[in-house]
């Protein structure tokens, strides 16, 4: 994690927990849903395929906004004082949200307390850094890349984290939750056998995206990260920087590009007219390109990096 950037972006929240403190909580009635907060929009999605109509899912960021930028608010800390689980990454990535919930000042809501989930628990991560991170190194994580959601069968180890953590605060309706559990994995698996035929045919093949977001995506389907639209992680590109991309993609053979929705087209534009090719946008969220759950999302994403990679 970029700690410069952290610092530029640190949250001021005396008033925000003045704010807090006067909430009062309230009792929740027998059959209401219980209230559930996520960092991003996919864990939330997520979230909402186990919960079903048991939990009230609200996602701290927005669909289709950078996660790396998001500035609280003092109504995110009033959600999550009334939350009964926080669901996170559990990397150092969203570290607004670790802000949130220490102003929420609810103990069972802290990293080891029965109302928090941690998303990554078994995932093998990718690009864990193994030299010191300064100013110059970009939006680099100390403990790898966070953007696990985006591999279709690590959708079903956040959603086995989350069904943990509901049955830890709401056992009343775990039988409820175990079988949505298990109806969200099938689901998955079928969604994979589509996808792998989709995608399948071009496996090994490399693949340029605007930022480092796709990584356990590309893993997943035999894809290679070809290179970056910005030349280190969080870092804007350049006319030089485009140029030589595409130079390279020229001698190696390159033609798929990705640009995720969040992102300007200007230099994606500059690449692909470069490099004699197309881009194609994809969605960066659950909620872009008129996405509204996870099957449709990772449908469409798998349909954008299908339309990239056939243009070779």
């Amino acid at each position: 994690m970029n700690i410069f950037k952290i610092t530029r972006r640190a949250f001021v929240f005396s008033g925000v927990l003045a704010l807090a403190s006067l909430l009062t909580a309230t009792a929740r009635p027998a059959n209401a849903a219980i209230n559930v907060v996520t960092s991003l929009p996919e864990l939330a999605a997520i979230t909402r395929e186990v919960g079903g109509d048991n939990v009230s899912v609200y996602s701290v960021a927005r669909p289709n906004n950078d996660y790396h930028r998001y500035e609280a608010l003092p109504s995110d800390v009033a959600r999550i004082s009334r939350a009964k689980l926080v669901v996170t990454t559990g990397m150092e990535f969203e570290m607004w949200m670790t802000s949130l919930i220490n102003a929420a000042a609810r103990p069972n809501l802290q990293p080891g307390g029965p109302g928090y989930v941690n998303t990554s628990e078994g995932v093998r991560r990718l690009e864990v850094p193994t030299q010191q991170i300064s100013g110059a190194s970009g939006d680099i994580h100390s403990d790898g890349n966070p953007h696990f959601y985006y591999d279709p069968v690590y959708a079903k180890f956040i959603a086995r984290s989350v069904l943990r953590g509901l049955i830890r605060v709401d056992a009343a309706h775990g039988d409820a939750y175990r079988a949505n559990y298990g109806r969200f994995n099938s689901q998955i698996d079928a969604h994979m056998a589509t996808y792998k035929a989709e995608l399948g045919p071009y496996a090994g093949e490399g693949v340029v995206t605007y930022h480092q977001n796709y990584a356990y995506f590309l893993r997943r389907f035999g894809l290679k990260q070809y290179g970056n639209v910005e030349p280190k992680p969080g870092i804007p590109p350049s006319a030089r920087h485009v140029n030589e991309l595409a130079q390279n993609m020229k001698r190696d053979h390159i033609r798929a590009i990705i640009v995720e929705s969040i992102y300007p087209t200007r230099f994606p534009t500059l690449l692909a007219q470069q490099a004699g090719t197309k881009y194609v946008v994809a969605p960066y969220s659950v909620g872009s390109l008129g996405t509204t759950n996870y099957f449709n999302f990772m449908d469409k994403l798998v349909a954008s990096f299908k339309s990239a990679l056939s243009h070779n």
